[in-house]
Formats: C-alpha cells, sequence, structure tokens
C-alpha cells in the first residue's frame, strides 16, 4: 500500500505539470461525457560521465645531509617516495594515465641538484629508478636517465590503467656521494635543490 501511496503521488506530480505545458485538449461534452488523457514522462539515463583524475605526488623529497667519502668508491645515499592514483573516475578499459617525469631546467636528460646563494655552484647529479632500490639490487637495474627515451615531457614514469585506482607507482632517488671525494668542503658547503617535473596525460589504447 506504501508504494502505491508514492507512485500516486507521482503521477500527479506529472499530470500537474503536463496540465501546465499541454499544448493540445480534449473536451467533454454532454454527449461525450468521458474522455482519458496519456499521462507522459522521460527519466535521462546515467550518462558515461566525465572522465577525471588526481594523481599524487609528493611536495618534497630530501636526501638530508650528504656525507663525504673517504675513497673514491661509490657511496649511494637513496630516498623512495610514491606516485599515487588516488583517484580515476569514469576510465574505459582503453583509458589510462601515463605519467611522465623530468629535470626542470636540465638540457641532457639528467638530475641535478645545485648549490644555492653562490656565483659559482656545485652541482651533483643523481639517478631515478622506477622502483624500490638500494645497494642489495641497484646493479641489476638501469636508472631512467640512462635509458636514452626522454621525449618532450621527460622519461616515462608509470601508467595507471582503469581499475587501479589507490595503486602506488615506487620511485628511489639515488645519489653516489662518490662524487664529493676530493672537493674542497669548505667550497661546497651549504644546501642544495633541484626540481623534479611531472606531466600527467590520459591515453587511449588502440584509438
Amino acid at each position: 500500500m506504501k508504494t502505491r501511496k508514492i507512485i500516486t503521488a507521482l503521477l500527479a506530480g506529472v499530470i500537474a505539470a503536463t496540465a501546465t505545458v499541454s499544448v493540445s485538449a480534449a473536451t467533454l461534452t454532454g454527449e461525450s461525457p468521458d474522455g482519458s488523457t496519456e499521462v507522459t514522462a522521460k527519466i535521462e539515463g546515467a550518462g558515461p560521465g566525465e572522465v577525471s583524475y588526481i594523481i599524487t605526488i609528493p611536495d618534497k623529497v630530501d636526501f638530508g645531509t650528504l656525507s663525504q667519502p673517504e675513497t673514491d668508491e661509490d657511496s649511494y645515499k637513496y630516498v623512495g617516495f610514491n606516485v599515487v592514483a588516488t583517484e580515476l573516475n569514469n576510465f574505459s578499459t582503453r583509458q589510462a594515465v601515463s605519467v611522465h617525469i623530468k629535470d626542470s631546467v636540465s638540457e641532457d636528460g639528467q638530475f641535478y641538484l645545485t648549490q644555492k646563494e653562490t656565483e659559482t655552484p656545485f652541482t651533483i647529479s643523481y639517478d631515478i629508478f622506477e622502483r624500490v632500490v638500494d645497494d642489495t639490487n641497484r646493479l641489476e637495474y638501469t636508472p631512467m636517465n640512462e635509458s636514452g627515451t626522454q621525449g618532450e615531457y621527460g622519461y616515462h614514469l608509470c601508467t595507471f590503467t582503469a581499475g587501479t585506482e589507490g595503486t602506488a607507482q615506487d620511485v628511489t632517488l639515488a645519489l653516489n656521494q662518490k662524487k664529493l671525494y676530493g672537493q674542497d668542503l669548505n667550497t661546497i658547503a651549504g644546501d642544495y635543490s633541484g626540481t623534479m617535473v611531472f606531466h600527467s596525460a590520459i591515453t587511449t589504447f588502440g584509438g
């Protein structure tokens, strides 16, 4: 009975609306005392919705304080972070978000930290790996910046496809402190900074 009342109320609302926009009418007379009115309505189907996404990247990545090695040997320092597909809205199975990365000022495809507040700054390069890397496995992989496949927006870091919302891409930055060996610490001391630029774009497979 409750359902019936709800339906009746809805129909009454439609009838009232129809009466206000009607463009034709029937008449009831003594000879034709009865009549009928067709009640119509329309429900719009849910469209596919707007495709949108949110990819989360770190605000800052810090190597901390670097150390000058006592010998001319590899002395890597690592720092890791994640790039996360926070939201992927209304993606079809043929759509994905690709993420690229590059140094903001480098012209040789490498990534650098530059000494701040000095006229002749010292620079230190670092590598980027699209995985978790440390001293136990570093030699098994080639850093992205040595792959030689940098495009307009940098190196391809990862692709998030439909259904992968919430997943994370591991990224490791590796800086070889060997570059500090033999340097005058009084000259190269100070704060260093660099900027990684991320670019994201929707891609379509087979299209």
